[in-house]
């Protein structure tokens, strides 16, 4: 007898078949366990014929396990991450026996039963499990350790549990072959931890020897012939490492010798994915413009050579992100740049969909396959025996392809219950088809070279990019990709871009969703239409600087600073006082004042002014104090705009406008009555922006029809050229150009003059008319609701405006602030 104290003891056997079968009562205080692989045959049919006896028996006591030929490791990617996600707190270079248990102790794994003693076992069992693993291995680096031990935990999760079963017997296993190294592992655990084993080899190839060389922890019974492992022994189909218990079960009908031999290979795909592979940790990240050009090297949680374990991003970026300046314009150029730094890497790049298979690659891989597959495992079976899947130049990489495969077709065989095998297969072979087309630009090297050697002293994976609408199968090709170790990043500008992922991902553990605040709809793809500019050293540290000095929260603004800006007026609501306090006040002290979003908000005055004071001098005082302001021009006769232009010129105007109605820019340009191309280009785009805002702004009173929208555009087209000088002075910030209208006419104003100020307004005039008789002026045209009605006391007929020179200027003591907003003299 051998064992470590606490464990189980390993008892030899004169009748292995009959010992296996004593209940706990007949082994004493201190259980033993039966622990033996026979290897060779003597008798084939005898020996086939004791198996399918011990079977029936073990079936009829229950807490049994049969294994042929393979212990099978599930290929649900969800439980696979959460067995890897367990080691998570393990320092990159202390991964030692005790620190690895002391995490699954941490995280309650050998808690599986309420029984303390069985707790400790199972953790001793488990740490002797990993020396003999450490010893026999040598140096080992963490992602050889990983993948061993999750292998081991998923075989130990689904049949560990049986040592929670009440019952007489303690529990047992068969396995029938020759057992791969890490199921050798398994089934020294599992003896460990209280299972009588038997290991049934008719061959004498026996990798028993390279693990347990002393034959420490496993005996053996040696027969005398060597014979091929066959089909299993057992009459009845088995359920495959499905864990038996309870009644006896009626023996099942024989089925044919060509399904018995499928059932042989069914599962033959599962040793594939044991061979050493590529580790890929899922990383996050808020920044994933940023954070995907980070070299692997510098990336927490990368390991490299011989085994990397590769942590990549699939990152989802949905809607637009807000920001101080030209949110769309920033989010184009963010995605434009991003492409140009892709370009430097192994990089793909699919705009709006994935090519489906042409019919060369569909019918290059349907001459491979050799049968119809019926299921999933079929499939899988027959595309791997075919070698349809791409072979690179790297091992490593070659293993990681099938293991991907294999998860793919099985997430979307249980995302998809009620698909029928066709489905599955087609689903199958377009995934192959597309890993063939893109694999070798991705990973196939001039060189036989390991992808993620360090170069430079950087390591980079391949990038990949989606850029609009995409389809359910086109993500599980992007998922495949990342589990290859590429970064995938999908961008759509609209929430609903996203939905596709809900079905494949609902919970967002397989991928990471980065959602911004507002939404576009989806546009072209901007490479082929924003232009980049490369700028000096000088001239971005230049930038930088104006950018401290003139930001927009400083309050300090050099000239001309936002002439490639447009306005937005805020026009305020104020006493005839305030008027009179803020009309000498520049843009930028004003309250409302602000920049964003490559706007200047301009707080304006729009007011009209009925009847006069008291005192007619104060009256004409106020109108010359007014228009004595900076930018200010007084008009005293109305209607002040003239109509330069004839009824056929005006409904050819017509074709300047595009297909919304508005004015189209390329057009005007080229017109021959365009009278503003000696403008600035910014102040030319501004006063035509101006013009559209104007035809949608709902500020006139009656509709905007189209003979009204032609007198818009004609009306401002050919304005006065004193009125444009005033739009020309104006740097926004700064000083407000200001018009100052006089009207003592009845029905004087025009449908001219109201379109003029209205345009004014938009821009960020201050305008102000006075009419000492109380009449309807500019509210015939324009909403009463956009101006300030000031009244005074008197009203007054015929009142001739006098030359305001004649007119005594006011004190020169200035009052202070509240002086002037009460009135005081």
């Amino acid at each position: 007898m051998t064992r470590k104290e606490n464990l189980s003891i390993l008892k030899t056997s004169d009748n292995i078949f009959y010992d296996i079968l004593s209940p706990l009562k007949e082994r004493g205080a201190m259980p033993y366990v039966y622990f033996y692989r026979i290897i060779g045959c003597d008798d084939e049919q005898q020996y086939k014929l004791e198996i399918n006896q011990l079977d029936e028996r073990l079936r009829s006591i229950g807490n049994y396990v049969y294994f042929d030929k393979t212990i099978t490791l599930t290929t649900d990617p969800l439980l696979i991450e959460r067995a890897r996600n367990l080691f998570e707190p393990v320092p990159l270079k202390d991964f030692g026996n005790g620190a690895i248990l002391n995490v699954l102790e941490t995280q309650g794994y050998f808690s599986i039963t309420s029984d303390d003693r069985v707790h400790h076992k199972i953790k001793e069992a488990f740490g002797v499990m990993f020396n003999l693993f450490l010893k026999n291995e040598g140096t080992v680096n963490l992602s050889i350790l990983l993948n061993f031990s999750a292998k081991i935990l998923l075989w130990f999760g689904n049949y560990g549990k049986l040592l929670n079963k009440r019952s007489e017997y303690n529990p047992k296993f068969v396995f029938w072959g020759s057992p791969s190294k890490h199921e050798i592992y398994f089934l020294i655990l599992m003896s460990l931890v209280g299972f009588d084993g038997l290991v049934l080899n008719t061959s004498f190839k026996d990798l028993f020897e390279k693990v347990d060389k002393e034959n420490e922890f496993c005996l053996i019974i040696k027969k005398g012939r060597d014979l091929p492992i066959g089909i299993s022994p057992l009459i009845r189909t088995v359920e495959k490492q499905k864990p038996i218990s309870g009644a006896p079960i009626q023996q099942d009908i024989v089925k044919s010798n060509y399904k018995a031999s499928d059932e042989s290979l069914k599962h033959r795909y599962a040793s594939l994915i044991t061979e050493p592979n590529l580790v890929i940790k899922f990383k996050k990240t808020e920044s994933i413009f940023r954070d995907i050009l980070v070299p692997l090297n510098q990336r927490s949680g990368y390991v490299g050579e011989p085994y990397p374990i590769i942590p990549a991003y699939f990152v989802r970026y949905i809607g637009v992100p807000t920001s101080t300046d030209d949110w769309e314009a920033e989010y184009f150029n963010s995605i434009y740049n991003l492409d140009k730094g892709l370009q430097k890497f192994r990089y793909l790049k699919f705009l709006d969909n994935i090519p489906a298979p042409t019919a060369e690659e569909s019918d290059l891989i349907h001459r491979r396959l050799l049968i119809s597959p019926h299921d999933r495992d079929e499939i899988i079976e027959q595309i791997l025996k075919a070698r349809i899947l791409p072979k690179t130049h790297w091992e490593l990489i070659d293993n990681t392809i099938v293991k991907s495969f294999v998860e793919i077709i099985s997430l979307f065989a249980d995302r998809n219950l009620s698909a029928n095998p066709s489905i599955v297969l087609n689903f199958s072979l377009k995934i192959a088809s597309w890993l063939n087309r893109y694999v070798p630009s991705l990973f196939t090297q001039e060189h036989e070279i390991n992808p993620f050697r360090f170069e430079d002293s950087n390591v980079q994976n391949p990038k990949v990019l989606f850029y609009g609408p995409i389809k359910v199968h086109e993500i599980y090709l992007l998922y495949a990709l990342h589990k290859l170790g590429c970064d995938v990043l999908f961008v759509h500008s609209d929430e609903q871009g996203d939905n596709p992922f809900q079905s494949f991902d609902p919970d967002n553990v397989l991928t990471h969703r980065i959602s911004n605040s507002h939404t576009l709809p989806c546009e072209t793809f901007p490479a082929q239409e924003r232009l980049v500019r490369k700028s000096t050293i000088a001239y971005n540290a230049s930038k930088e600087i104006e950018e401290v000095i003139y930001g927009d929260e400083v309050g300090i603004f050099k000239p001309w600073q936002f002439e490639m800006c447009l306005t937005q007026p805020i026009t305020l609501k104020t006493t005839y006082d305030e008027l009179k306090i803020l009309w000498r006040e520049p843009s930028k002290l004003r309250p409302e004042f602000k920049i964003q979003n490559k706007k200047v908000y301009v707080p304006n005055l729009f007011a009209k002014i009925n009847g006069v004071n008291e005192e007619i001098n104060d009256y004409w005082l106020e109108i010359k104090e007014l228009s004595s302001a900076p930018n200010a021009r007084l008009i005293e006769q109305v209607p002040f705009t003239t109509i330069s232009y004839t009824k056929q010129e005006l409904y050819q105007t017509n074709y300047l406008l595009n297909e919304d109605g508005l004015l189209d820019e390329s057009k005007v340009f080229k017109n021959r009555h365009y009278k503003w191309g000696y403008l600035k280009e910014p102040l030319q785009h501004f006063l035509i922006a101006k013009i559209n805002e104007l035809i949608g702004s709902h500020m006139f009173v009656q509709p905007i029809d189209e003979k009204l929208k032609l007198k818009i555009i004609m009306t401002i087209l050919t304005m006065d050229e004193s009125l444009i000088k005033l739009i020309e002075v104006f740097d926004y910030p700064q000083e407000i150009p200001k018009v100052i209208i006089y009207d003592q006419n009845k029905e004087s104003f025009s449908e001219s003059d109201s379109i003029v100020l209205a345009y004014f307004n938009l821009i960020g005039f201050d305008v102000v008319i006075f009419t000492p008789t109380n009449y309807r002026t500019i509210e015939q045209y324009v909403k009463p609701s956009l101006l300030d009605v000031h009244q005074l006391p008197y009203v007054k007929y015929d009142l001739t405006l006098p030359p305001l020179n004649s007119i005594p200027t006011a004190s020169n003591h200035k009052p202070g602030l509240l002086s002037r907003f009460f009135n005081l003299r």
